[in-house]
């Protein structure tokens, strides 16, 4: 007579089927574990993980049963095992942990210029061009207006350097002229001209003088003389009178009718002092004679100004040639005499 007894609290240990089912399970969960991983290496960050609701809410109990799976980014991903999916309404909503980040990690993004970038080189130097220097307009002096008598034959010596002294934007019409200044302004209208006599070592010149050199020029050149004791006296103020013959020696200039009947045409002529009747003369008959405001009134003995000495020279410069001849109602004209 066979006994029953009690079930003993001892479990029997499993089979071989067991086992291998175990091996199986866990080599398909391993499977898929190294796929997710391969594929997406950042979402084993624990910090990306998503956890279904079993885990943060109380178990639900689903109206039909099933296994409650995690949504996936990869909708391809299954269970290896077929299990219904359940209806929305039987479902209770998972709630994910932390920022949800996309399945594809961003890819930086290449901004693509719309012209090809060629190769940068420097723009080439812009050279400005050179800015023509400017013309040279009139002659412009303060104290020679528009309407002054003697603006013509200033401005025609002051352009070609006859008068290079004018400083501070003056000319000084009115001041007096030297016999040191007019050597210069003799020696610049005549500097082509060849000697003709020896130079005078005067004793008031000195070698180092820098008047010395048109002083030599103008005596060698016929246009001027000393003064007895072997004197030049440069610094003197020179009257008219000297600054006219000066002019007639230089270009040896010969009366073509008595003197007395060319200076007629003057009504201080008796003034004119003997030595110098017949250089009047013959400067008058040439054209070179300049006298304001009187054209009639010639001053010999008074002392000549620089608009004066200017008007004369450029007369004397026309009856060389070398520079157009200027009308003037200051500028003598001799009579026609009959012989």
């Amino acid at each position: 007579m066979s006994s029953s007894q009690p079930p003993s609290g001892e479990r029997n240990p499993l089979g071989l089927d067991e086992l291998i089912a175990i091996l199986v399970a866990f080599g398909t969960m391993g499977a898929i574990l190294f796929w997710v991983t391969g594929k997406n290496p950042d979402r084993l960050n624990a910090r990306n993980w998503q956890f279904p609701a079993v885990f943060s809410q109380p178990a639900v109990t689903p109206a039909t049963p099933g296994i409650l799976t995690p949504e996936s980014a990869n909708s391809d991903l299954r269970s290896p095992a077929a299990t219904p999916v359940p209806s929305k309404r039987d479902v209770a909503p998972v709630a994910p942990l932390g920022r949800i980040l996309p399945a594809t990690p961003p890819v930086a993004v290449i901004v693509v210029p719309r012209k090809p970038i060629g190769r940068s080189t420097p723009n080439p130097a812009i050279t400005k061009p050179k800015a023509d220097k400017p013309k040279v307009g009139p002659v412009r002096f303060s104290d020679v207006p528009d309407k002054y008598w003697a603006r013509p034959f200033i401005v025609a010596l002051v352009d070609r350097k006859i008068f290079a002294d004018s400083t501070d934007n003056k000319f000084r019409p009115d001041e007096p002229m030297t016999r040191a200044e007019l050597a210069r302004l003799i020696q610049r209208m005549s500097d082509d001209k060849e000697p003709i006599r020896k130079p005078i070592d005067f004793k008031d010149v000195k070698d180092k003088s820098p008047v010395a050199p048109a002083i030599d020029h103008t005596v060698k050149t016929g246009y001027l003389k000393g003064y007895p004791n072997n004197e030049f006296r440069p610094d003197k103020n020179i009257p008219r009178v000297e600054v006219i013959a000066a002019l007639a020696s230089g270009l040896n200039l010969k009366r073509s009718a008595k003197a007395s009947k060319t200076l007629q045409i003057y009504t201080d002529r008796k003034k004119v002092p003997k030595w110098a009747v017949d250089k009047v003369a013959a400067a008058t008959e040439a054209g070179i004679v300049v006298n304001h405001p009187k054209r009639a009134l010639l001053q010999p003995n008074t002392t000549a100004t620089r608009a004066e000495v200017a008007a004369m020279i450029y007369q004397a410069m026309a009856k060389k040639g070398q520079v157009p001849a200027k009308s003037s109602e200051y500028v003598v004209k001799p009579l026609k005499l009959s012989k």
